[in-house]
């Protein structure tokens, strides 16, 4: 089950500007069916619907070109957002994405790492000063 966020923003229908649910209405139904789990987030930018997915934006596009109260088979925007939704969904879970290793086996590498690790201080000769002056300079 993957996490989603639909970040829509108002846009203007007869005169009045205002955040409206229904043209999202059918892409959140297609995604919700298809087993995603959607926040639906009202933000201030005018015209604008995002995607996002792992908090990567994913699909942005113009909210008024998404058809109003309509299903995601008869909306052709809607079934771009669904295929780029899809498409990120299988790049993001892919295997070569995943870790191989367990954070156990990486602590211990690391913990060696810093066992063998050479100072400054090593690196130096154990002379304190490599010349030492007699006397004080003065400004005379």
């Amino acid at each position: 089950m993957t996490f989603l966020k639909i970040l829509y923003g108002p846009y203007e229908a007869y005169g009045v500007i205002k955040h409206r649910f229904q043209k999202v209405r059918g892409l959140y139904n297609c995604l919700t069916n298809m087993g995603y789990e959607i926040e639906i987030i009202e933000v201030n930018l005018i015209n604008r619907l995002t995607i996002e997915i792992y908090n990567r934006a994913i699909f942005s596009c113009d909210i008024r070109n998404l058809m109003f109260n309509l299903d995601c088979e008869d909306d052709v925007v809607c079934q771009k957002a669904v295929s780029a939704v899809q498409e990120a969904n299988a790049r993001m879970a892919a295997e070569i994405n995943i870790p191989k290793y367990t954070s156990i086996d990486k602590g211990k590498r690391h913990i060696n790492e810093l066992k063998d690790l050479k100072l400054t201080q090593d690196l130096l000769s154990q002379a304190d000063l490599f010349f030492e002056h007699p006397h004080r300079w003065s400004a005379n």
